[in-house]
């Protein structure tokens, strides 16, 4: 009997060795942000996914904008929600819902580079592929 408990708890060691880590605490915004950070900058660096975060907690903090995570970014035409994410945009999530920011207060507004009609007002910073912006 001891031999079957012993293989068998080292079974589940290995077992939990060989799985990617995965975290069941998670909340929802947490999750809900890395999702649109994904859809919309996975093939970009941290930094550009940190700068796509906070023009969603920018907006978030704005009266203009939905009081909650889950109003501003599934607001018509404007995050793209993903049903996957990674662990980059899950840890870019992470700090800004902690209060980094990678823009001013008044980043609202980003648009990617590649564009098929680019805005003609200047860009209050560009991250990455993409130019952010204090207005419509």
């Amino acid at each position: 009997m001891r031999k079957w408990i012993a293989v068998l708890a080292l079974a589940v060691m290995l077992a939990c060795m060989l799985m990617p880590h995965v975290s069941f605490t998670e909340d929802r915004d947490t999750v809900l942000l890395a999702k649109a950070i994904y859809a919309l900058a996975r093939n970009e660096s941290y930094d550009t996914k940190l700068a796509i975060g906070t023009v969603a907690m920018n907006r978030l903090e704005s009266v203009w904008f939905a009081d909650d995570l889950g109003g501003v970014l599934n607001e018509q035409h404007q995050f793209p929600l993903g049903s996957r994410y990674d662990n980059q945009s899950l840890q870019a999530a992470h700090a800004v819902l902690s209060g980094q920011r990678a823009l001013g207060a008044d980043a609202l507004y980003y648009q990617s580079l590649a564009a098929s009609q680019p805005r003609k007002d200047a860009p209050l910073a560009t991250v990455g592929g993409f130019a952010f912006y204090d207005r419509a």
